[in-house]
């Protein structure tokens, strides 16, 4: 009967693992289910306490390191906001003017863009730096030969 205790402890470590993300509860309820299978088989306290400090404790130092770097390596990469615009292929709205001002768009967002060299409307051309609300363009041809 003990092992339905073990059972709910390992389902309330398992909902809060959804909740951590960090593979650590993960790793008792799975400690707490072999825990639950060795009281199911009528082994005693000592076992029980044994096989949950053996399974959690191995997936605790084996599994866990490994689990995160499998879920957290890529997000350290990612460039969010305005960084990510950098390198970006963007369609010129309006030709730049005598002072090589106009605008580009890019995601359905229309920006302000200091062009490098000359554009027409319809062209695409490639970020090169943002500074504030200016898109700072440069020819795609140009990119490509660097």
């Amino acid at each position: 009967m003990v092992y339905y205790i073990y059972l709910i402890l390992a389902v309330l470590c398992f909902i809060g693992e959804l909740f951590s993300m960090d593979f650590s509860l993960a790793c008792f309820g799975v400690g707490l289910l072999g825990a639950a299978g060795v009281s199911a088989l009528g082994l005693g306290l000592g076992w029980q306490v044994l096989v949950f400090i053996a399974v959690a404790g191995a997936l605790f130092v084996g599994i866990r390191p490994l689990a995160l770097k499998h879920l957290y390596h890529a997000n350290k990469h990612v460039k969010m906001n305005v960084d990510a615009l950098i390198g970006r292929r963007v369609t010129v709205l309006t030709a730049p003017d005598g002072e090589n001002i106009g605008r580009v768009q890019t995601d359905g967002d229309n920006w302000r863009a200091q062009f490098a060299a000359p554009a027409v409307a319809g062209e695409e051309v490639q970020v090169e730096k943002v500074d504030g609300n200016t898109l700072f363009v440069v020819p795609i041809q140009t990119q490509e030969e660097k």
